[in-house]
């Protein structure tokens, strides 16, 4: 999750617009006089259930959050950034922060120097003999720049005051502490060092493992670098640097501890990341996702018995299994979305470590992997073991535990699947499962059980995309004018435009992106420089626009896209701006449905003074839909479902 959408899940639109204008209810939906221009009859609505606003009048527009505040308080977006920042209680990483992260990344890097000179000394001999004896190449030492701290407390501050860091900057960063005494002491002693590089490949902390027993600073085992600007591990998943080019096809796989993803490196398993010995997070959930659909996570049997690996287990994947408040925007459970990535999980041998099991067969690794079971299938099976289904007790604890996962799971058929499974696991019928809990809440329209089945609001309206940390159809779409200068320079007509190329001008709006970064980076396009070099054009907009979105639009200007000669690349644009438009203009049509579709004294009025709009918004749904489609050029999988467009 981004900061951007960390701001938009603590808020409520609802109840920031109502800090500006009063709002008074009209169905699922709030109205008001629209606080842009003036009117006698409300046409300002605001949707809690898209967490969106329109007004249908004169302005004509609508849009999210931030549009709103930004129009209603004539703000740039890096000022209604940090005012609703502040709002949610969000702390910013990035505005005038950015210098000062460098400098801490800077600061890790010269601390990692002398951690390897440390380990590659004579005071190093005995660490590198355990790495020898835990299995491990000079090859892998080196590429995981493995190193040792210094055992005094004071020689890696020393040596880096003497570079020139200052001692704010080193306790900022986490490598200095100060005890109770008020000393200032080296945070790492006499410990094997493992640099942690964030996805980018920029040293953001250490996790240091004890090597001497009971000497100075041997407590605990495994020591992590503080959170700080740069570094949290919650948000970080190891290794991820160097397996994410590895994990496309294959999956991702999640371990526990540094050595397991070492070892798998070293064997050839270069797809697996470690989550550093904590419960998954929901931001590394995210980042496994932008780069693959397949998860698979290791888990070790606890030695406590079968409840507390099922105790470790639940922490391990909640955030795939809890929704947040559905009042707020970006409310959806992960287990909802159509793209959620396939969730396995493997389970160890009794008592053995990944990196054990890796170093005594490889081949049994694979297999272990290629058996990992789906996660719900592992619940039932965990949560079998552990209740007592031969009670009524135990049986309704398992209905409680399971029914919310089955309910969660988009597919009709899966749903059924698991629904028929959990009958059985219990040991009743169907009718008597169903008539005890009723039948899981499908993702769509669809006819089961006891009647038609319907989705909530937010389910029925949001569009699918919207639901993802990104939107791959608003990210194609910018990549492709970023990385190609004459696609950028058609979008502005006259001067800018490129003689005898096509303009996009009319083709393209701010509007058709839903993402804020994305329509953003949209607005500032024109600033870009004519030139084609990646480098340039980010050196031409970072400057404009606001730090928070310099990652992202980094990440834009290197997004991998297929081969095309210049007329399949205007094909592909055109097509793309299309596909926005279309949704663009089926997001309005459920809005309007929303304000039209709930019965109320002034439905009849409304809908007359509105009439025009309404013919006009279907006019254009049918004209977009006519336009002859393009097939070719465009990344797969970025179609969106197809919305009825009737009025």
């Amino acid at each position: 999750m981004t900061e951007l959408d960390d701001i938009k899940a603590r808020l409520d639109i609802l109840e920031v617009v109502s800090s500006y204008v009063p709002m008074q209810r009209s169905g699922r939906s709030y109205k008001a006089n629209c606080p842009f221009h003036q009117e006698k009859t409300p046409s300002f609505f605001v949707f809690p259930d898209r967490q969106s606003w329109r007004c249908f009048g004169a302005c004509a527009t609508g849009g999210d959050l931030f549009s709103f505040v930004m129009r209603a308080e004539n703000l740039d977006f890096p000022e209604a950034l940090r005012r609703l920042a502040q709002r949610a209680g969000v702390a910013l990483t990035s505005g005038g922060r950015r210098g000062e992260q460098q400098s801490l990344y800077q600061i890790n890097e010269a601390a990692r120097r002398v951690f390897q000179e440390r380990l590659a000394s004579a005071q190093g001999a005995s660490t590198l003999a355990y790495l020898v004896q835990r299995g491990l190449t000079p090859e892998t030492i080196s590429k995981f720049e493995l190193g040792l701290s210094p055992i005094d407390g004071q020689a890696l501050r020393q040596q880096l005051m003497q570079e020139g860091f200052t001692l704010e900057q080193l306790l900022l960063a986490g490598l200095v502490r100060q005890n109770e005494q008020g000393q200032h002491r080296d945070l790492f002693r006499g410990r094997l060092i493992i640099p942690i590089r964030n996805t980018r490949g920029e040293l953001a902390g250490f996790g240091g493992r004890a090597m001497v027993s009971d000497g100075p600073g041997s407590q605990p085992k495994y020591l992590n670098s503080p959170r700080s600007p740069v570094f949290d591990k919650g948000r970080i998943l190891y290794a991820l640097n160097q397996a994410k080019d590895a994990v496309r096809e294959p999956g991702i796989v999640v371990v526990e501890g540094y050595m397991d993803a070492i070892m798998a490196h070293q064997h050839g398993f270069a797809n697996v990341v470690a989550s550093m010995g904590v419960a998954i997070t929901g931001y590394q959930v995210a980042e496994a996702r932008r780069l693959t659909n397949r998860v698979i996570l290791v888990l070790d049997p606890d030695a406590a018995g079968q409840q507390a690996t099922f105790r470790k287990i639940l922490e391990t994947l909640s955030p795939f299994l809890q929704p947040r408040n559905t009042g707020q925007a970006g409310a959806i459970n992960i287990l909802q979305q159509p793209d959620m990535p396939e969730v396995n999980v493997a389970l160890m041998p009794d008592g053995l470590d990944p990196d054990e099991v890796i170093r005594r067969s490889p081949e049994e690794w694979s297999k272990l992997l290629a058996e990992a079971m789906p996660m719900l299938d592992y619940f039932f099976s965990a949560l079998s073991a552990r209740l007592d289904l031969t009670t009524p007790q135990g049986k309704a604890q398992l209905a409680e535990m399971m029914f919310p996962l089955i309910s969660a799971v988009p597919q009709a058929a899966q749903q059924d699947h698991y629904f028929q499974l959990l009958a059985k696991r219990m040991g009743i019928s169907e009718e008597t499962l169903r008539a005890s809990v009723g039948r899981p809440t499908a993702s769509t329209n669809n006819r089961m059980g006891r009647g038609t089945v319907r989705t909530s609001p937010r389910q029925a309206t949001e569009s699918a995309f919207a639901r993802l940390d990104r939107d791959p159809v608003e990210d194609y779409c910018l990549a492709l004018l970023l990385q190609h200068s004459e696609l950028r320079a058609a979008l502005q007509p006259g001067e800018a435009q490129i003689a005898g190329a096509p303009s996009y001008a009319s083709l393209l709006r701010q509007e058709y992106f839903l993402r804020v970064e994305n329509r953003e980076i949209f607005n500032h396009l024109a600033l870009a420089t004519p030139e084609n070099a990646p480098a340039l054009v980010l050196a031409a907009l970072q400057g404009k626009i606001d730090p928070e979105l310099t990652e992202h639009l980094e990440a834009l200007l290197h997004k991998t896209l297929p081969p095309q000669d210049p007329q399949h690349r205007r094909s592909a644009l055109e097509e793309v701006a299309r596909r926005l438009e279309d949704r663009y203009l089926r997001s309005l049509k459920a809005e309007e449905s929303l304000k039209f579709g709930e019965p109320s004294p002034e439905s009849p009025d409304l809908l007359e003074e509105f009439q025009q709009e309404v013919l006009d918004l279907n006019q254009r749904i049918k004209m977009n839909q006519s336009r002859p489609r393009q097939v070719g050029g465009l990344e797969p999988k970025l179609s969106a479902p197809k919305l009825s467009a009737r009025g």
